[in-house]
């Protein structure tokens, strides 16, 4: 338990933290204003001021009606709270995420953490940090930008959302969600909330989403899962999986090696590469097996390889 001192440090700390923090979200203060806000005595918000400028953090007094307190303009993190070139990195990875949605969250964000280098300002070049970070596949359109940018506007006013939402196997159906949480995985956008159709927590790719409209029904919070450590649950694919035996021609390998992860290769004597997976048997897996042409034979399972034969007849006959 701690003692009356130490929570009264503890308390001091706490709101010394606060005022630097709002000290920077509102640029000017008046002693009052802080006084009100901490439910503390003037005399005791001069010390705190003090206590911050010994401390590093330059505060500047202005006199007059319009006066007050303000940490001084181009002031910049100190090296020994955060680096330069970790400040870089956060820059780095934030546009990463402004490039896929016009947030202005974010993008308010990105230049508040520029103003923080405004004395290195060559610092925040291209080639300042050695990785890009762009969540946006090529060719990609403003349409996942935009659901992304709805969505939010929805999670953030607890409004349910109905969807028309396309299957992998391609048939569409029509939801009504809870939208709890925005995901990006990869490049990937999904949103994860409760289905009312299914009764239960669901995760929805954007890409598949084909018609969305913002309710005006408010839904309250439910007990959902921990959704910044979400894991794939089983019950969200339906579709079965299987054990697939693959042989590809040589000529392919780069795309082979591309597409599996290094453990399920094997090359062989000829040259040509063996894979052994497993993946879901739908018709994604049809068309990707196809895509090959002549330079994959399917091994295992056989009904796939029949499956293929029967294709590959099927479009014969169409050219004939």
């Amino acid at each position: 338990m701690l003692t009356q001192t130490k929570w009264g440090q503890t308390m001091k700390v706490e709101r010394l933290l606060a005022i630097v923090i709002m000290l920077l979200n509102k640029r000017r203060v008046s002693a009052r204003e802080l006084s009100d806000h901490f439910e503390v005595s003037l005399r005791t918000v001069y010390r705190d001021l003090e206590t911050i400028n010994a401390a590093g953090i330059p505060i500047v007094a202005y006199p007059g009606a319009s006066g007050g307190y303000e940490i001084m303009e181009n002031f910049t993190i100190d090296r020994q709270y955060l680096s330069l070139d970790e400040l870089v990195a956060v820059i780095a990875a934030l546009k990463g995420v402004h490039s896929s949605t016009d947030d202005k969250q974010i993008g308010q964000l990105l230049e508040k953490i520029k103003a923080l280098l405004i004395t290195a300002p060559s610092s925040l070049q291209g080639s300042a940090h050695p990785v890009i970070y762009d969540f946006n596949p090529w060719g990609s359109t403003p349409a996942i930008a935009e659901k992304v940018n709805r969505l939010r506007e929805a999670i953030e006013k607890r409004l349910r959302v109905r969807i028309t939402y396309t299957k992998m196997q391609g048939d569409a159906t029509e939801r009504t969600i809870e939208p709890v949480k925005l995901i990006i995985k990869g490049y990937v956008w999904y949103v994860y909330g409760y289905c009312l159709q299914r009764q239960e927590d669901r995760l929805f790719r954007l890409s598949r989403i084909a018609d969305m409209s913002v309710l005006t029904e408010e839904f309250s919070p439910r007990p959902y899962q921990q959704a910044d450590k979400l894991e794939w649950l089983e019950e969200w694919d339906t579709s079965e999986r299987i054990s697939l035996v693959l042989q590809f021609s040589s000529r392919v390998h780069v795309r082979v090696r591309d597409m599996f992860a290094p453990e399920a290769i094997e090359t062989m004597q000829d040259g040509s590469i063996l894979v052994r997976t497993m993946m879901t048997d739908d018709e994604w897996l049809n068309g990707m097996l196809l895509s090959f042409g002549d330079t994959l034979f399917v091994h295992e399972p056989e009904h796939v390889r029949e499956r293929m034969r029967d294709t590959v007849k099927r479009m014969t006959k169409l050219y004939e």
